[in-house]
């Protein structure tokens, strides 16, 4: 099914990576392609599909896992950590193939890795405006929709308003309008919210855009808005659908708005050139403060174990 899809978008192959749209490695059931496709449930892992060979990357972990859950005489298997998806299309990429990817899946540094490797070989990487495994998934689950809740300030330790303070005074010193936080554990923290998106960890999986002037962004889908998830995040957020965000990007048209190669996807920052915006290449602007436990979250740890 998958190779008749490619060639009806006139594809010789096709990138499966193991990831999200959010760079997560636990996947909600319906971002599980790489499962559905291979067979193969490890956490960790890629595919390349070409039109007469077909390879799984997997690491060391699940090399005995891969070989169990998946059929040796339609799958190769390679070592994921031995050049990884670049490897594999110089092993096995033919000069004049073309390639997709799905850049809602894949950071923009590993995309420029894959296209070196495709140069070399003559082969032309070509982005997906939707990706062609969904299309051939028939059964393919729902997304998740978990309710998103407060999470207290009695364990958070500190409000919302405090720590998007904090993070606007360094959106300011870096000389960014905003920051594009792709990371779900990061909007967790900053917004002091919860979801269950992800099984079992309380995600909600969602986009934000907090400001310099400590205004905040959260791109959500509404069926996971709760009743006092407004009253809680206060006046300065706004909650708005996943497709506004290309527009609120649009508003920043000439100011630089930080975004972390890291965790951001290549179709995120795809999304900052075309609004005529700068992407400022930087960390992720919550991972540091909340790695920093306050009292607050140490003891909460302390009395969850």
């Amino acid at each position: 099914m998958i190779r008749a899809e490619l060639d009806r978008r006139g594809l010789d192959g096709f990138i499966v990576p193991h990831d999200d749209e959010y760079q997560n490695e636990y996947l909600p059931a319906a971002n599980e392609r790489l499962a559905w496709l291979t067979g193969f449930t490890g956490s960790a892992g890629a595919a390349l599909i070409l039109k007469s060979a077909a390879v799984l990357l997997v690491d060391g972990r699940y090399t005995l896992q891969a070989r169990t859950q998946t059929d040796a005489e339609l799958f190769e298997q390679r070592d994921l950590m031995d050049g990884g998806m670049a490897a594999a299309i110089t092993a096995k990429a033919q000069s004049g193939e073309r390639i997709g990817y799905d850049p809602k899946l894949v950071t923009p540094d590993a995309v420029e890795r894959w296209r070196k490797a495709a140069a070399d070989k003559g082969v032309t990487l070509v982005p997906q405006a939707d990706n062609p495994v969904d299309s051939v998934w028939s059964d393919r689950p729902a997304a998740p929709m978990a309710l998103v809740t407060p999470h207290p300030e009695a364990f958070a330790g500190e409000t919302s308003l405090s720590k998007r303070t904090r993070l606007a005074e360094s959106l300011k010193k870096a000389g960014a309008a905003a920051a594009l936080i792709t990371a779900p554990p990061s909007i967790a923290w900053l917004l002091n919210i919860r979801g269950g998106d992800v099984s079992r960890s309380p995600l909600p999986l969602a986009n934000a855009l907090p400001h310099a002037d400590g205004r905040a962004e959260l791109f959500i889908d509404q069926a996971k808005v709760s009743p006092d998830l407004a009253k809680h995040l206060g006046d300065q957020v706004t909650i708005a659908a996943p497709d506004r965000l290309a527009q609120a990007l649009t508003r920043l048209a000439g100011q630089s708005i930080s975004v972390d190669p890291a965790s951001a996807s290549a179709w995120h920052f795809d999304l900052i050139e075309q609004a005529d915006a700068k992407a400022l290449r930087a960390p992720d602007p919550c991972t540091l403060p909340r790695a920093c436990k306050n009292t607050v979250e140490i003891d909460g740890a302390r009395r969850a174990h």
